[in-house]
């Protein structure tokens, strides 16, 4: 038996114990589930005995220990016990007073008596009621003072900190007070004053931060201070204040090493890159793990099949299209469902997934049901308030026409549609639909065609528990109004999840999730034929909702129905937005069971099933009349695709002596994906007001993506061994067999090791200063394969061959049977420190990764039938450094100030491509004037495009380089950056993030096409004077004295793309959050409720490209970085949030 009636008759170790499980036994009585920790059988029969008889009974048949006072069962009356293979709790709670409290953790039991005052986890005093003034001194379990520690009345606002020598004076307004003390780093510890005017408080150091605890590859729980390699955890309520419709955007600026660049358009994907690009091929982003099974984030067949190989080498350098939404992948996450994202940041980490792993993991785990026995309900409302962050700047002195001046009548021809007409001085003049109209300046026509968009959020999850298990069902829509008329996105997700712990061996976890979106009349942003262009490009004498006249009413001509615009084949934005048809729609379910069975207190296993299935609809109407599309047109696509992976995992560990320990984990994995998908398009419509595939007059051969089936099988196994709680090694090895590969090369092992070592038992034994020191190193070696159904030639039959007969053509591609997976090797050191009694971390990456046998369109001559030759090439080298610092400023009862920063830095170099090729190019802007390539020497995305050559033609005109052959610079950027703060004052908290990216080019052809049709604020310049171009005269062959006018001057240097290569540094405050947890609301039925306002994109601390969002690429492929061409502009958000548990 032990007691604790005084704190001086106590070893250290002995309150060490009892400060730990007190305060176990605090957290646990606020949320009552009291009976789930003790399993052990016990058959006690005993009669008429007292209390504390019955519990050295029960110490004799159990390794349990006893804590309680040394009088609390004095005076209670004697007990009659009859109990076989009875469960602990059970029988305290049988034999103890209704007002005593028990809690049991591990092998150790705490009683008390009830006390309203009297928190679980207080060391208890002599008690005298009176009040009166208390002086103390905080210490650490040394002895040392603690200055600035908190010291709190609990169930009051009173309260002080400890001066320089850890003493404090505190007037209680309680006579039964009790004293909680507090300090970054150690346990909080609560004393209940007794009638000594001088008390002495001990804290213990907190060993959380120590042992905390991050999710793994295959879902494996570890500690961090044991992992050899980089792994970044970010909480669920990290990524779920400020909501996106993506919830990879809430991912920037929070990880070193891992980028995200989105494409724009409403509901379209992200791209995600982990330390640079490891392959040529285009497919350089994270695979998406959620709840341990990968999910699919592939691209389908639709209207936006350009897209699919936009960015990748066999579209050989094709001009680039609008961004696809994809298959969803990280996207279709509900972000209320998210507990944690552990990013698995290189090969090491992410070894043990193998021939998946070559671009880094991001593992998402969902939220389970709570424990507490009660049924707990959370209803979350969060509603924004979209608009543009900002817009170009556009001058508003000139207006439609050319060469100076107004256009004239309509009628007569010759009209333009450029805004390179006369002065805006309000005459009289042609207007576009055949009227006269001021000729004045509409100053925000652009602004004023977008509108407000709306945001609503909502979420409501209900989760019971018991001690047999939990269950948790949410459910959310997310109904957003785009910032273009009629554009919107509406998503539901339903969410299920179950566990059941069937004994104390077998749990079963299983989840099933169903997700539904639909897009509608997304804006279609192809470039030049985009809606944005025609918005961007209105002569700044229109008024926009004249616009909203698109077409005659009640057309019957082929004439009637032509849209009418503010130009000759030019397209008008309402038509786009009201008229046209461009949806997609996407269902999705996820599922998968667990089941694990634990054999002995150190070996289990489980059995994991798992399934993804997406269907995507596309659907594209360009109605007739149309100005592209006289006629009009439709594209319709569907497409499939499935997931299905089964694994095991078998993990044992075992304590072999006191210093040495052993976890080992084996299992195997089989995956087996598929797709399939079917295209059909046609043009011109019998019937030009119904819109059907049989109502067209000419439909293209369907295009039929047969049903792929790619299957790869995998065994795996992992050590980690420990000594001494100081020094961690683990070995990893995986070998994949493929389907897609040929029998010679299908099988490949992949393997890992890491070591680390906590120095600061060594360096500073004491923990003066650093409570953490450790060094880290790892080796990997992981992979990437390739689709299904690379290796045997295929040919294509067209739907309609020559002169009627069925004939074969060959594909672009000449497929190779050799084909091998490309190779990602890395080395990873690294630094971790805490200091300050944790107050204080670090963390420092320096890695390199080298990827070999990359998997690759090789161009050919076009005498061998085809224009690409499938092989395996080159070397590809990623080296980098990352540097994570977080900072606890001010820690109080009241105030708190939390920081963090981090720093990442990746140089990618193509070391090798192949004989005979030494640049690519993955794409080329519709204008022609730039490329993005990939050059031997250089880096992936390497922009090539044209610069002034210091010389005019004849005419003196500025001439550029002959087609995109100089360097303008690298999509990648130099570094990224952020720094983010959350502080909280009582109820009250706030949080912001800013988030720097800085180097790396972007090509704005948006700029370019600005200042060739004269709506830029830049294209005023030269107006009235003109400009004679400073530079040698090819028709002279001296110094040019020809002027030419701003309108031709701006017309030859808009051609000029490296007038428009801008750098991509900007830095912004992307999210802001102010929050208040609502005072006593227990008294309407509520447990807590809080009320946020929110912000996001709210503003650039600075910018150095002009008109564009420097992250807002076109699109999410690897061709089409450093590209932006007419986004959607970038939404700023403001919002409120309410959450409101019951």
């Amino acid at each position: 038996m032990k007691n604790y009636d005084a704190l001086h008759n106590y070893t250290a170790k002995n309150l060490i114990k009892i400060m730990r499980l007190s305060f176990m036994f605090f957290f646990i009585s606020i949320t009552p589930a009291i009976s789930a920790y003790s399993q052990t059988d016990l058959t006690i029969k005993l009669e008429n005995v007292e209390v504390e008889e019955v519990i050295f009974e029960i110490m004799n048949q159990s390794d349990y220990d006893f804590f309680y006072g040394a009088d609390l069962f004095k005076g209670l009356p004697k007990v009659t016990v009859n109990f076989e293979k009875v469960f602990l709790d059970k029988l305290l709670k049988d034999i103890l007073p209704k007002n005593f409290i028990f809690e049991i953790f591990d092998k150790e039991v705490i009683i008390k008596k009830k006390s309203k005052n009297l928190s679980p986890n207080s060391i208890e005093l002599n008690q005298e009621e009176q009040k009166r003034t208390i002086n103390g001194t905080i210490f650490d379990s040394d002895g040392n003072p603690l200055p600035g520690a908190s010291i709190l009345e609990v169930g009051t606002e009173n309260g002080t900190t400890s001066d320089f020598d850890g003493k404090f004076t505190i007037q209680l307004e309680n006579e039964d007070a009790v004293l909680k003390a507090s300090f970054i780093g150690f346990e909080t510890t609560e004393l209940i004053v007794g009638s000594s005017d001088n008390v002495s408080i001990y804290l213990n150091v907190e060993d959380s931060f120590l042992n905390e605890v991050v999710i793994t590859a295959l879902g494996i729980s570890r500690e961090k201070k044991s992992l050899g390699y980089a792994v970044t955890e970010v909480s669920g309520e990290n990524v779920n204040t400020i909501k996106d419709n993506n919830l990879a955007s809430s991912l920037s600026g929070k990880v070193a090493g891992l980028q995200v660049s989105g494409a724009g358009s409403l509901g379209s994907g992200s791209r995600i890159t982990i330390r640079g690009n490891n392959s040529l091929g285009g497919n350089s982003q994270a695979l998406i793990v959620v709840d341990g099974m990968p999910i699919n984030s592939s691209l389908p067949i639709g209207s936006e099949n350009n897209q699919r190989n936009a960015g990748s080498q066999d579209n050989g350098g094709q001009p680039s299209f609008e961004p696809s939404i994809g298959a969803g992948g990280i996207s279709d996450i509900n972000p209320d469902d998210v507990e944690s994202i552990s990013v698995l940041k290189g090969p090491s980490a992410a070894a043990l997934y193998g021939s998946r792993a070559g671009n880094g993991v991001i593992l998402i785990t969902t939220k389970k049901g709570s424990r507490s026995k009660g049924l707990g309900v959370t209803v979350k409302t969060n509603l924004y308030v979209d608009n543009p962050m900002f817009l170009p700047d556009f001058q508003n002195q000139y207006g439609q026409g050319n060469l100076g001046s107004a256009n004239l009548d309509r009628s007569a021809g010759n009209w333009s549609s450029l805004s390179w007409g006369g002065k805006l001085d309000n005459s009289q003049q042609p207007y576009y639909d055949g009227t006269i109209q001021p000729y004045s300046a509409q100053t925000n026509n652009v602004g004023d065609f977008f509108r407000s968009g709306l945001r609503s959020i909502t979420s409501v999850s209900v989760s019971k528990g018991s001690e047999t298990g939990s269950i948790r069902f949410s459910y959310t829509n997310n109904a957003t109004e785009g910032i273009i008329e009629n554009s919107d996105l509406d998503s539901h997700n339903f969410n299920l999840r179950a566990v059941a712990n069937l004994s104390d061996k077998l749990t079963i976890d299983s989840k099933a999730t169903y997700f539904i979106q639909e897009v509608t009349n997304r804006a279609s942003t192809t470039g030049a034929q985009g809606l944005i262009n025609y918005v961007y490009s209105m002569p700044r004498n229109v008024a926009v909702n004249d616009l909203r006249t698109y077409q005659m009413e009640n057309p019957s001509t082929p004439d009637d129905f032509k849209v009418i615009s503010y130009g000759e084949q030019e397209g008008n934005p309402f038509w786009q937005s009201l008229h046209d048809e461009n949806s997609v729609r996407r269902n999705r379910f996820l599922a998968f069971t667990k089941i694990n069975y634990k054999f002995t207190d150190w070996l289990n296993a489980f059995v994991r099933i798992g399934a993804d299935v997406t269907h995507v609809r596309d659907n594209k109407i360009y109605k007739p009349g149309h100005h592209f599309i006289l006629n009009g047109s439709m594209e319709l696509g569907e497409s499939t695709s499935n997931e299905l992976n089964t694994e095991f995992l078998i993990t044992a560990n075992h304590q072999f002596t006191d210093k040495i320990s052993v976890s080992a984990n084996a299992g195997g994995n089989l995956s087996k994906r598929s797709s399939e998908g079917m295209l059909v398009r046609g043009v011109d419509f019998k019937i030009p007001t119904k819109f059907f595939i049989s109502n067209l007059r000419l439909v293209n051969a369907p295009e039929q993506s047969p049903q792929a089936i790619k299957k790869v099988n995998s065994l795996y196994g992992a050590v980690n061994m420990s000594y001494d709680n100081f020094l961690y090694l683990d070995v990893s090895v995986r070998n994949d067999w493929s389907s897609t590969l040929s029998v010679d090369n299908r099988s490949y092992l992949y393997n890992s090791a890491s070591l680390s070592a906590l120095l600061n038992k060594f360096i500073d034994p004491e923990q003066k200063f650093f409570n953490l020191f450790k060094v880290r190193a790892s080796i990997a070696e992981v992979g990437n394969d390739t689709d299904p159904y690379q290796l045997k030639q295929t040919y294509n039959v067209p739907g309609q061959g020559y002169l009627g007969l069925t004939t074969l053509s060959n594909p672009a591609v000449k497929l190779n049977s050799a084909l091998k997976p490309e190779t990602v090797t890395s080395s990873e050191f690294g630094l971790e420190l805490s200091m300050l009694n944790n107050r204080l971390t670090l963390d420092v990456a320096v890695y390199e990764m080298e990827t070999k046998d990359l998997i690759f369109d090789v161009p050919v001559p076009a005498a061998t039938g085809y224009r690409f030759n499938r092989e395996n090439i080159g070397l590809v080298t990623n080296k980098g450094l990352e540097i994570a610092l977080g900072a606890t400023i001010i820690s109080t009862n009241n105030l708190s100030w939390n920081t963090s920063l981090f720093y990442s830095k990746n140089e990618n170099r193509i070391e090798e491509l192949v004989d005979g090729l030494d640049r690519f190019v993955y794409n080329t802007s519709t204008d022609g004037n730039l490329a993005v390539t990939a050059t031997q020497g250089g880096s992936m995305g390497d922009l090539y495009g044209r610069v002034w050559t210091g010389e005019t033609d004849a005419g003196g005109l500025p001439l550029g380089s002959a087609g995109p052959t100089e360097l303008l610079g690298n999509a990648q950027p130099d570094f990224l950056a952020g720094f983010s703060n959350t502080i909280s004052y009582k109820d009250l908290s706030m949080s912001f993030l800013i988030d720097a990216r800085v180097g790396g080019q972007i090509y704005s052809q948006t700029s370019a096409d600005l200042d060739r049709k004269g709506v830029s604020e830049r294209s005023l310049q030269y107006r009235d004077t003109g400009i004679i171009v400073d530079g040698i005269n090819t028709g002279t062959g001296s110094l040019n004295t020809e002027s030419i006018t701003g309108e031709e001057y701006w017309t030859a240097m808009s051609e000029i793309s490296g007038n428009y290569v801008y750098d991509q540094d900007n830095i912004r405050l992307r999210e802001l959050s102010i929050g208040y947890n609502i005072p006593d609301v227990s008294s309407i039925g509520m447990q807590s409720a809080n009320i946020q306002l929110v912000g996001r994109n709210l503003f650039f601390l600075s910018k150095s490209a002009e008109d564009i969002d420097p992250e807002a690429m076109l699109g999410t492929t690897l061709g089409v970085q450093g590209m932006s061409h007419m986004a959607v502009p970038t939404l700023t958000s403001l919002g409120l949030n309410l959450t409101l548990n019951f």
